[in-house]
């Protein structure tokens, strides 16, 4: 039996080709994530709940308020956005810093946990510029973290982080419409 060279260079590609491992989809980078995805997502979620300002220690988020009329909040959450106590923080202390035409002025703010348990919050001196910081301070699981805020006079429309449109906190269900 005479065998063709056009017939087996087929053989050897035929051959070749069912050794051929298939080709793969790009890889996204989640292999061995199965049910890992909500919990990418959360921990990508910064939405501010209550009207503030998300950051992030750790995979602790906490959720900055500032209000012009000086009442001031801080929540606390999860990698996941699950609510946490307010206690989870130690130590925390809320320090607004103005500069004025005199220089910087420093006023220190008594925090104290509300009633329920679910954010610290902090009264002091009406805020009327935008020069105006507050210094956060905290300890979380004995790591001390700081972080300055500038106080914005109008609320943000877009997360930063995403670039997507901020919707607004749910109405509050115990305040009249």
């Amino acid at each position: 039996m005479l065998i063709r060279p056009a017939s087996l260079l087929l053989a050897v590609f035929v051959l070749a080709a069912c050794g051929a491992p298939e080709e793969e989809p790009p890889s996204d980078g989640m292999e061995g994530m199965t049910g890992m995805g909500g919990m990418m997502m959360a921990h990508g979620d910064h939405s501010p709940r209550y009207g503030g300002y998300v950051f992030m220690h750790g995979d602790l988020h906490f959720e900055v308020v500032l209000t012009a009329e000086g009442e001031h909040r801080i929540y606390f959450s999860d990698a996941m956005r699950s609510e946490l106590p307010a206690a989870v923080a130690e130590e925390l202390r809320i320090t607004i810093r103005r500069t004025t035409e005199a220089g910087e002025e420093l006023e220190p703010l008594r925090p104290r946990i509300d009633e329920f348990g679910e954010a610290w919050i902090a009264s002091g001196d009406p805020i009327d510029t935008e020069d105006t910081v507050a210094i956060v301070y905290f300890r979380f699981e004995g790591s001390p973290y700081e972080i300055e805020v500038p106080f914005i006079m109008e609320p943000p429309t877009v997360d930063p982080h995403t670039g997507l449109p901020i919707a607004a906190p749910p109405p509050d269900p115990e305040e009249p419409p």
